[in-house]
């Protein structure tokens, strides 16, 4: 395939996130969206400024997205639910504009109650969900309940569903926190403020919020926050990354010293069964490349191993003890 092919393709992937975006999001810059006001407030107010164009990976992300909510929704379907709508818009009724896109909402009319579920698509399925999509999970249901007085809010759940080996996962027992509701429009009020100040004064600089997922933001390369001298916000993660390093190399450790004293055993004695497993000797070969003799060979012809070597660059994230 050309690279005009490629090109082809990601514009018109491109195409389709714009095309899907005004038709069920609208104008974002009007209004906040639940999924914003979890998300560190630089990165809200400035993609609501100067929204910035997705790279390859992400508009597949978007696709994939849109993939398990309707696969979700023809599951629904095909088990006999009748009773949810898709894509539910609520407003706040507020000062600060605030809209919720509802993946779905089940209703009972003869009970009067409402249920909430998110679908997320993630890359490999958390343990526990991010702290993101409870703060989503709790503005949608919040904002549901006051757009629906006649009716009960009971509980919501998120729905993480994987494309790969992990298949899906439910995260439920949501129900509707009044506190937690109330602080999360207090910070999208702060939010939408400093919008407006910014949107006014080029030269105002919006509060900022450092976590791991700083990496994956279009603004990081500008952002204030990593001109510090020492970015303490990220002191957590670095510490448990270090331990977690520490304990691979003790782990490794152990497994070749148990895995070596297995296979003495099974050397000396033949296959044996433990543990639910069969345990034996296993012997493969390969193929390696002997160096010496390929470079006496290519000085008969006036060249050089180094003839053939290229030179390419890999990225790792190296941690040493700072000056």
């Amino acid at each position: 395939m050309s690279d005009q092919f490629m090109i082809t393709l990601q514009a018109a992937l491109q195409q389709l996130a714009i095309q899907h975006t005004v038709e069920t999001l609208g104008d974002r810059a009007t209004y906040l969206g639940v999924s914003e006001i979890g998300a560190c407030p630089r990165k809200t107010i400035l993609s609501k400024i100067n929204p910035p164009q997705a790279d390859l990976v992400t508009l597949l992300r978007f696709r994939r997205g849109h993939m398990a909510e309707e696969i979700v929704a023809a599951a629904f379907t095909a088990a006999g639910f009748t009773n949810f709508e898709r894509q539910v818009e609520v407003h706040y009724a507020g000062d600060v504009p605030v809209t919720a896109h509802i993946d779905f909402v089940f209703t009972s009319k003869v009970r009067k109650t409402m249920a909430v579920l998110e679908v997320k698509s993630p890359e490999t399925i958390p343990t526990e969900p991010y702290g993101s999509w409870e703060t989503q999970l709790y503005l949608q249901m919040g904002l549901l309940a006051a757009a629906n007085p006649d009716y009960t809010v009971e509980k919501g759940a998120i729905l993480a569903v994987n494309f790969g080996s992990s298949g899906m996962a439910l995260f439920n027992g949501y129900t509707p926190q009044a506190t937690i509701f109330a602080g999360l429009l207090e910070r999208a009020c702060t939010i939408w403020n400093d919008y407006q100040h910014v949107m006014t004064d080029s030269s105002a600089i919006p509060a900022m919020e450092v976590s791991p997922l700083c990496g994956y933001c279009p603004f990081v390369a500008d952002c204030p926050k990593f001109e510090a001298e020492e970015v303490r916000e990220l002191t957590e993660s670095v510490e448990i990354l270090t331990e977690l390093q520490k304990q691979q190399k003790n782990l490794e450790t152990d497994i070749d010293i148990r895995k070596r004293d297995l296979l003495a055993i099974v050397s000396a004695r033949g296959p044996i069964k433990a543990h639910g497993r069969l345990l034996q000797k296993a012997t493969r070969t390969r193929k390696t490349l002997d160096t010496d003799r390929l470079v006496d060979f290519l000085k008969e012809y006036g060249q050089s191993l180094t003839d053939f070597q290229e030179t390419s660059a890999y990225s790792f994230l190296e941690i040493k003890k700072a000056a």
